[in-house]
């Protein structure tokens, strides 16, 4: 069974990383195009940023007219979405090229609160940039190269307000889902920097939890009073019932397949479930031929965060 594995896994997963501290590691980047900063990243280049300027910045973003490039993109939290990203265009933002994404959803402009899934081509270099807003992405393909190390897929990061990083991509290319601009200033507590690495599927089903009548396991990542994160694997021609706390959850499917009341949920498609009442609502799904893999949030729709 896959749970004989669990206690050489759990080790393993020790290796998770909290850090307050910024770590500069000196990069030398002959090899790469260096890239400006787009609004792929939606951030700022401008380092470092106070708590209190990102209170200012948030403020005033609020209170001004909307810009010319404003988007509202699926941006209501209240509304029941399914997005099928596998049909959305590859649109290029980078200035210098290379660096593409597909929308799922988006409020503001150039800097905006934005869950998107982007695509960076083979050896590419970025300017040192920070995070107004926090980011946390979920590497989908490829490797990720910043100033923490290097992630690959199925490794899940966060990093928190005002913290900061110098991105490289090799000669494997990068494909994230990133969500800009979604945390909360009442989590300072949060390190600047935490990340989950290698979380394989083998991994989930030697040390997750098991539910749904052991046709699928979750493992627990990130928890506070206004989020949680986890990744599942779900066996395949199988049917689970999800529970959908208050506030609700939103589910992103890594690999695989599966259907709801929704629709079909293939590679990569995205939906938000709201639940605005205090008791959990079901979610019932069903896989097809293959496992399936997914990343969920969950709790948070309600809850504060630096927005735009």
């Amino acid at each position: 069974m896959r749970l004989q594995q669990a206690s050489a896994l759990t080790l393993s997963l020790v290796n998770i990383t909290a850090t307050r501290s910024r770590r500069t590691v000196p990069q030398s980047f002959s090899n790469f195009k260096v890239n400006p900063i787009s609004n792929a990243f939606g951030c700022s280049t401008i380092m470092p940023l106070s708590i209190e300027n990102i209170k200012n910045q948030s403020s005033d973003a609020k209170n001004s007219a909307k810009p010319m490039d404003w988007i509202s993109l699926n941006s209501e939290k209240s509304e029941m979405q399914l997005v099928k990203v596998s049909e959305v265009e590859w649109v290029e933002t980078s200035q210098a090229g290379g660096v593409h994404r597909k929308m799922i959803e988006r409020l503001g402009g150039e800097v905006a609160r934005a869950t998107t899934v982007v695509k960076f081509d083979p050896d590419q270099a970025f300017p040192r940039h920070s995070h107004a807003g926090g980011e946390e992405f979920l590497v989908l393909d490829g490797v990720w190269r910043d100033d923490y190390g290097s992630f690959s897929k199925y490794s899940y990061i966060r990093n928190y307000i005002g913290s900061g990083h110098t991105p490289s991509i090799g000669p494997e290319g990068c494909i994230i889902l990133v969500k800009l601009r979604q945390m909360s200033l009442l989590s300072e507590n949060e390190p600047e920097h935490r990340n989950w690495p290698e979380l394989t599927p083998a991994k989930i089903w030697a040390i997750g939890e098991p539910y749904s009548i052991d046709t699928a396991k979750k493992l627990a990542l990130f928890s506070s009073e206004l989020e949680k994160t986890a990744v599942h694997v779900w066996s395949n021609n199988s049917s689970i019932t999800l529970e959908i706390p208050a506030n609700g959850m939103e589910i992103f499917v890594v690999d695989g397949v599966f259907s709801s009341d929704l629709g079909i949920h293939d590679k990569w498609s995205w939906c938000r479930i709201p639940n605005d009442s205090n008791a959990n609502i079901k979610f019932e799904v069903k896989t097809q031929d293959a496992e399936t893999y997914v990343w969920t949030k969950e709790g948070h729709l309600a809850s504060d965060e630096v927005g735009v």
